[in-house]
């Protein structure tokens, strides 16, 4: 059942990417760790190949660290408040958060499957 949820919810982080600029690019990263819990839930276990899509992720998250520390000098300002980047840091910090909720995702399969 827990399979089916995660399945759920990053299905549900892929689909507010519609109209996003990029979505091209973002709707299937988000799909990455729901085919994962898919997979998962009928038997699949493959810890290199999900270490290799944790490699992937973060270093997909490395690319967005200077904007991220660019974030941190600016005295963290809110990056929610609205969905309009008025900053150009800050969607780059709401993808690098993106980023990090897909690999902590593939994480936790990848520890359940050694």
């Amino acid at each position: 059942m827990i399979h089916k949820i995660i399945v759920a919810l990053y299905i549900l982080c892929a689909a507010v990417q519609y109209n996003d600029p990029d979505f091209y690019i973002w709707i299937p990263l988000y799909l990455i760790p729901a085919t994962v819990a898919i997979a998962y839930d009928r038997g699949w276990r493959n810890s290199k190949f999900l270490l290799g899509i944790c490699i992937f992720f973060g270093l997909c998250m490395l690319l967005y660290i200077p904007d991220v520390i660019s974030w941190f000098k600016d005295g963290t300002p809110s990056i929610t408040g609205s969905m309009k980047a008025e900053s150009p840091f800050i969607e780059f910090v709401r993808e690098f958060f993106g980023l990090g909720i897909c690999l902590a995702g593939v994480i936790w399969y990848w520890k359940k499957s050694k």
